[in-house]
Formats: structure tokens, C-alpha cells, sequence
């Protein structure tokens, strides 16, 4: 339960930083899923702007 907690605290601060999410597909394929907890992190960070769906080949 903490994993998951983990991943909606920062797709909370991703959509707070954005205003947008992306398609809830990337959740769903557990590889997709650590590349867009990555990208979230950079993007929170300012490494990078917003996860698109084609970041992610989804």
C-alpha cells in the first residue's frame, strides 16, 4: 500500500504543477508504470516539462 501510496502523492504534485495528467493506460503495464513515475519526478523537478502519452509510448 505504500507503493501506491507514493505513486498518487506525485501524480498529485505532477497535475498540481501541470494542471493535466496523462492516460491512466501508463498505470496499467508495470514498466510503463516506473517510466512515468520518472518522468513525473523530472517533470516535478523541473527537468522536464509534462509527460505526454507519446513519452511513454502509450
Amino acid at each position: 500500500m505504500e507503493d501506491d501510496s507514493i505513486v498518487i502523492m506525485l501524480i498529485q504534485q505532477y497535475a498540481a504543477k501541470f494542471g493535466i495528467t496523462f492516460s491512466s493506460k501508463a498505470m496499467e503495464d508495470e514498466a510503463t508504470k516506473q517510466k512515468a513515475m520518472q518522468l513525473m519526478m523530472e517533470a516535478v523537478s523541473g527537468k522536464r516539462g509534462p509527460v505526454t502519452d507519446e513519452d511513454l509510448g502509450i
